[in-house]
């Protein structure tokens, strides 16, 4: 075993139950970890962002039993991404918002493991579309997210991630598996659907489970609101906005510098052990600060 592989071994394991109903085990991500997706995040390539976010939660799994984390369904991946956020960072997190309505900016406290709502109807994965066809449609997984990150901003992407879900096609005669049509085709039917054929579409997926952060908050008119966060993207952006670049290296400085701690050492921490260290860090240089004021006062009495 590689000395990391012997550390990271020694790290708690947390089993949890996915939406979905299967059961999955990961261990906290480290600092080199936070550290990459920060970076990703600092990119603001979607692709990247889910590249870094797959490596990170492949190897935070890897001690147990094996899951394809791109065939995850959508709101699997993103439930799994914030209980690792939860555990290696920390569940409640406090923000700064700025009120859409009110302009004020407000200080919000989100438990990351209590704030959030799984938002499901049942609904049939038959979609009847004429007499004689019928769409058999697949939740989106993660894979989907990866062929197309930017499928809410173009609209042959989007109609390219709908087509991602769709199965089967089973008309009277036939039954045509989706997978082995071209994405061009694919396309090309979804664009010859009528308006009220891709709107039976579209119900099917306001139904399928969703995943939404909701946290109500009072403004100075004494009006509750309510924040709703919702997406992988707006989770990422939303949850590591605790730190930036520039903080993260000057922290590793200070761990460096007033502790000794080595780079590798550094990097092999669980972020909020990092947080802990930093802390301390600031309450030893306020004790000297203070020490050294009282110092000076008395040499001033002296004098």
């Amino acid at each position: 075993m590689a000395l990391k592989d012997l550390l990271l071994s020694g790290f708690p394991e947390y089993c949890e139950s996915l939406p979905s109903g299967k059961e999955v085990c990961f261990r906290p991500m480290i600092v080199s970890e936070e550290k990459a997706l920060m970076l990703a995040k600092t990119n603001q390539d979607k692709l990247t962002i889910l590249k870094t976010l797959q490596n990170i939660m492949m190897s935070c799994c890897s001690n147990t039993k094996k899951i394809d984390i791109k065939k995850l369904k959508l709101v699997d991946f993103e439930y799994l991404f914030l209980q690792i956020r939860a555990k290696s960072i920390g569940e409640i997190e406090g923000f700064t918002i700025v009120c859409p309505h009110t302009s004020e900016q407000i200080n919000l406290k989100i438990n990351i493991l209590k704030d959030y709502k799984i938002f499901e109807q049942n609904v049939s994965n038959k979609i009847k579309i004429t007499e004689n066809v019928i769409l058999v449609m697949n939740e989106p997984t993660a894979e989907s997210l990866f062929k197309y990150p930017d499928y809410d901003k173009n609209e042959d992407s989007f109609y390219n991630f709908i087509g991602s879900c769709i199965k089967q096609i089973h008309t009277t005669t036939d039954i045509k598996e989706c997978s082995d049509v071209s994405e061009k085709e694919m396309l090309d039917f979804i664009k010859t659907l009528t308006s009220s054929q891709f709107q039976k579409v579209l119900n099917y997926f306001d139904c399928i489970p969703r995943l939404e952060i909701i946290k109500k908050y009072t403004t100075s008119d004494n009006i509750e609101r309510i924040l709703s966060l919702k997406g992988l993207f707006t989770y990422v952006n939303f949850f590591f906005e605790h730190i930036d670049v520039p903080t993260f290296y000057r922290q590793i400085f200070q761990l460096k510098y007033y502790h000794n701690y080595g780079i590798q050492e550094i990097e092999n921490m669980i972020p909020w052990e990092k947080t802990v260290h930093i802390e301390q860090i600031k309450e030893q240089l306020n004790e000297e600060k203070q020490i050294k004021k009282t110092q000076i006062g008395q040499i001033n009495g002296i004098r």
